[in-house]
């Protein structure tokens, strides 16, 4: 029988008591989505990987102040990315 799909966010709350395997799927369920959008604003996939790497790390270390009353799960993670992405860029920019 197939399990359903445990909701992003159970899936940090797991996280946040040191699930490693909660973390595991929660990457992999949004590491496309989060690479796209750090690509997009870096056109550069070796950088783009990077900060897909930093994201999930800052995400897992961060997962017990993660707040589902200021947003979801996906919104909370894309903001992560987009801050480390800024930071990369302006890090590039000569």
């Amino acid at each position: 029988m197939m399990h359903p799909l445990m909701s992003d966010g159970r899936l940090v709350e797991r996280m946040a008591t040191g699930d490693r395997g909660a973390h595991q799927e929660f990457a992999d369920r949004h590491r496309l989505s989060v690479y796209a959008q750090v690509y997009a604003m870096l056109i550069d996939p070796t950088a783009a990987e990077q900060v897909v790497v930093e994201t999930f790390d800052r995400a897992w270390r961060s997962a017990r102040e993660f707040n589902p009353r200021a947003g979801s799960p996906l919104a909370w993670l894309m903001e992560i990315a987009r801050e480390l992405a800024e930071r990369r860029k302006h890090a590039m920019t000569p």
